[in-house]
This record gives C-alpha cells, structure tokens and sequence, in this order.
C-alpha cells in the first residue's frame, strides 16, 4: 500500500503546478482596494487622466488633465493637441509595464477615483509635474504644480482652457 514518490510526483504533475504558477502570475489582481494590470489585462490609456484596465474605468485622483479632443496654445501662440498630448505622456510613463491602482472612491459617474504607480513612481504625481494635467479639487499635488508652472513645463508653456471648463462648454455646445 505503500506509494512511491515517482509516481506521486511525476513530469506531468511538475508541469501542471508550473502551468497554475504562470497563470496566477499573470492573471491581474483586483482586490476591493486595489486593481493590478498585467499582461493579459494591459492599460487602455483613454486620455491623460482615465484609464481602463479590463472592466474598470479609473480616474486618476487629484488631478485633471485636457480633454482628448482639447487645443492649448504654446509660448509661440501656435495651437497644438493638448489633449493628445496629455494622453501620449501618460502612455510613456506606464511604458507597456504593469501598472497597480490604488482605489481611494468612486465618482458620480461609477469610475474608480484611484493613485496609480507603475513600480515606485506615482503616475498622478507625474503627470502634474510635468504639467501635462493640473491640479483637481482637494489634491495633494500642489507644489509639483507650481513647479511645473514655474518652470513652464507641458501646457504651463503658453495658455490653456481650465479643462472642467472646457467640459462644461462642449455640454453646452450639445444642449445648443
């Protein structure tokens, strides 16, 4: 009655529990505080302040950033693509690596209010910094952007639309 390990523990076994490991590594994480990218569930950059990983529609918390379809004007008084802009740097900083998102709340309109991190750097905080977004209500963020402003960095160069006011005219717009 007596079982031999060899057959217990056969090559066909080994590579079953290796396949599991593999899976469970890459399969993301969402845990009730926090949502974990991966390769099988990447990043959707939307625009320089949302996200989609999967199901879940995040925000980035403390910041706004330009509307996707927004113009800024630069030092030269020359419009440019701000909004695409914005959107493109937030897909350098996260460089195709996996992302993790620390959910703080939910907004009006279901999407998960989250600071995200791709390994130590704080992906909000950046996006600040480098004036690719602004500061939004109650955010943490504010010396970065007077940095930024300072240093007349991303739309901090020449003159923008405040983007919750560009918002409010594009509803307008619609309603006319």
């Amino acid at each position: 009655m007596e079982r031999k390990l060899s057959k217990i523990y056969t090559p066909y076994n080994s590579l079953i529990i290796i396949i599991i490991l593999v899976i469970l590594n890459i399969i993301p994480t969402c845990t009730a505080q926090e949502i974990t990218s991966s390769a099988l569930l990447p990043v959707k950059v939307i625009d320089g302040d949302s996200l989609e990983i999967g199901s879940h529609r995040i925000r980035l918390m403390g910041i706004d950033a330009p509307e996707y379809i927004q113009q800024c004007k630069n030092k030269y008084n020359k419009k440019y693509p701000c909004g695409k802009a914005s959107a493109n740097f937030l897909k350098q900083l996260i460089a195709d690596q996996p992302i993790s998102c620390k959910i703080i709340k939910k907004d009006q309109y279901n999407r998960e209010l989250c600071t995200c991190y791709r390994g130590g750097t704080n992906l909000n905080r950046e996006m600040v910094k480098n004036g690719q977004a602004i500061i939004y209500l109650e955010s943490p963020y504010q010396k970065e952007q007077q940095t930024a402003q300072q240093n007349k960095k991303g739309m901090w160069q020449g003159r923008f639309m405040h983007p919750r006011l560009f918002r409010r005219l594009k509803e307008q717009q619609k309603l006319n």
